[in-house]
């Protein structure tokens, strides 16, 4: 009789199925997948899950969103909330452009050199496959720092957008529709990460969650 046998698979069996709904957990819109590249040592916390509509929202923790503001404001006496939310809503627009167009030309200063390679990446496969993902219609309904802090000499901050659009993706010869629909809008949320060395420094983009999943139960 061999020993050990069963509770060595059952344990491997476990292993697999959390791995499983941890990845069903983070699945992103786009390509499936979770593109977070952090640059800190511990994952951020994104406040507290709500639940509606068979989709999964988050609700910023304020208190602590709002002391990590006055931390960053305290080694960058220029920062202002208003205006950091008002940068990154133009990168939001304009990084969504270049994810259409399949090029950085226009805004590579923006994300990382982690999300550069990630971006060049999904645009080779995409331009491989003959696909374009359109982006229209693009209405954002909040901007809003869900977390704040400060690691390494460098600033982070993570903004939950929430936001719809027409999110389809086309054959590039064809112009026919192979998924998505471009006539009824999707609703979603993300979580965009920028960063910057502390002080008054250039932000960038560090990485991209999406949040807008079915609850993984």
């Amino acid at each position: 009789m061999v020993h050990g046998v069963g509770p060595g698979l059952l344990d491997l069996l476990i292993i697999v199925a959390l791995i499983y709904f941890l990845y069903k957990f983070v699945v992103r819109r786009r390509g499936g997948q979770s593109i977070y590249y952090e640059q800190s040592e511990s994952y951020p916390q994104y406040g507290s899950p709500s639940y509606g509509g068979g989709r999964q929202a988050y609700m910023p923790q304020m208190d602590e969103v709002q002391r990590g503001l006055e931390e960053i404001g305290k080694t960058d006496p220029s920062f202002n909330t208003e205006n950091f939310l008002q940068t990154v809503e133009g990168f939001f627009f304009r990084i969504e452009a270049a994810w259409m167009n399949r090029s950085l030309d226009d805004v590579k200063d923006l994300p990382t050199m982690e999300m550069r390679d990630y971006f060049s990446g999904e645009f080779e496969r995409m331009k491989r496959q003959h696909t374009v993902n359109r982006l229209e219609n693009i209405a954002v309904r909040k901007v809003e720092p869900a977390e704040v802090w400060q690691e390494s000499g460098r600033d982070f901050i993570t903004v939950l957008f929430t936001a719809n659009l027409l999110d389809y993706t086309v054959d590039d010869n064809t112009g026919e529709v192979i998924d998505g629909d471009k006539l009824n809008p999707v609703n979603f949320q993300e979580f965009w990460t920028f960063s910057r060395a502390v002080g008054a420094n250039r932000w960038q983009l560090a990485g991209i969650n999406d949040v807008n999943q079915p609850s993984p139960n």
